[in-house]
C-alpha cells in the first residue's frame, strides 16, 4: 500500500505541475489580451475573468501540493472540495461560451464592412486589410469588377517570378470567418484541456486521501496491538544491547 501511496502521491505532484503552468498560460494570454482590450466591453470581461481563472488555478495547486507532501489528509480533502467547485464554474464557462470575437462593439467584422464601404473615399485602408489577410475584396474579387473597378495590388498573391501571379481566391469576409472559427475552438480545445486536467487530479486527490486513510487506520491498530511499556524497535531493547556488549567484551 505504500508503494502505491507513493506513486499516487509523486504522479499527483507532477499533474498539479502541469495545472499550474496552464493556469500560468491563461493568465499570460489574459494579460496580453487586456492590453489591446478596450475598457468596458465583453472582451475586456472576458480576459478579466481568465485573469481571475489563472490566478485561482495557481493558488489551489500551491495549497494541494502543500497537502500531499506534508500528507496531510485534511487539507487533501479541501483541496478535492476546491477541484471540485473549480470543475463546476469551468463547466459553466463552456456551456455558456461565447467567443468575444464574435460580439465584441467594434470588431473586426464591424472594420472590414467599414473599410469596404468607404472603398470609395479611402481604398488604401482596404488594400492594407487585404495585404494583411491575405483575401480579395469583401466576398472575393468579382466585387471589384461589379464596382468597375480594376482588382487592386494587393489581392495577388506573392509568388517568385512577377508574371506568374494569382488572386487570392477567397473574399476578406470568408478569411474573416475561418479565422474567427479557428479562435473559438482553439480557446474551447484549451479549456476542455483544463476541466480533463482537473478531473484526472480529482480521482488522483480522492484515491490519495483513501489511502492515506487506511494507512492511519494501520498506523493506529499497529500501535493498540504493541502491549505497554514494549519498545517496538528491537534495537532499542536492553536485552539484545547487553547482549551484544558481551559478545564485543569476549
Amino acid at each position: 500500500m505504500n508503494g502505491c501511496y507513493n506513486t499516487l502521491k509523486y504522479t499527483g505532484l507532477l499533474s498539479n505541475l502541469l495545472y499550474m503552468l496552464l493556469g500560468i498560460a491563461v493568465m499570460s494570454g489574459a494579460g496580453l489580451g487586456l492590453q489591446v482590450a478596450e475598457p468596458n466591453t465583453p472582451e475586456h470581461t472576458y480576459f478579466v475573468k481568465s485573469l481571475v481563472l489563472g490566478g485561482t488555478i495557481c493558488m489551489i495547486v500551491m495549497f494541494g501540493c502543500y497537502g500531499m507532501v506534508c500528507n496531510l489528509l485534511c487539507v487533501n480533502l479541501i483541496f478535492t472540495l476546491f477541484i471540485l467547485i473549480a470543475l463546476a464554474a469551468e463547466y459553466l464557462q463552456l456551456h455558456h461560451y461565447h467567443s468575444p470575437v464574435h460580439r465584441r462593439p467594434g470588431g473586426a467584422l464591424q472594420q472590414l464592412e467599414l473599410a469596404w464601404h468607404g472603398l470609395d473615399r479611402d481604398p488604401e485602408v482596404m488594400h492594407q486589410y487585404e495585404a494583411s489577410e491575405h483575401c480579395c475584396g469583401y466576398s472575393g474579387a468579382d466585387d471589384y469588377r461589379r464596382l468597375h473597378l480594376l482588382v487592386p495590388p494587393s489581392c495577388y498573391q506573392a509568388a517568385a517570378n512577377d508574371t506568374a501571379q494569382q488572386i487570392y481566391p477567397i473574399g476578406c469576409l470568408e478569411t474573416l470567418s475561418h479565422s474567427q472559427r479557428y479562435i473559438q475552438q482553439r480557446d474551447k480545445l484549451f479549456m476542455w484541456a483544463i476541466v480533463g486536467l482537473e478531473i484526472f487530479i480529482l480521482l488522483q486527490t480522492a484515491a490519495l486521501s483513501v489511502l492515506l486513510f487506511k494507512l492511519r487506520q494501520q498506523q493506529r491498530l499497529a500501535r493498540r496491538q504493541v502491549p505497554p511499556g514494549v519498545r517496538r524497535e528491537p534495537r532499542s531493547n536492553h536485552v539484545t544491547a547487553s547482549r551484544t556488549h558481551l559478545l564485543n567484551e569476549a
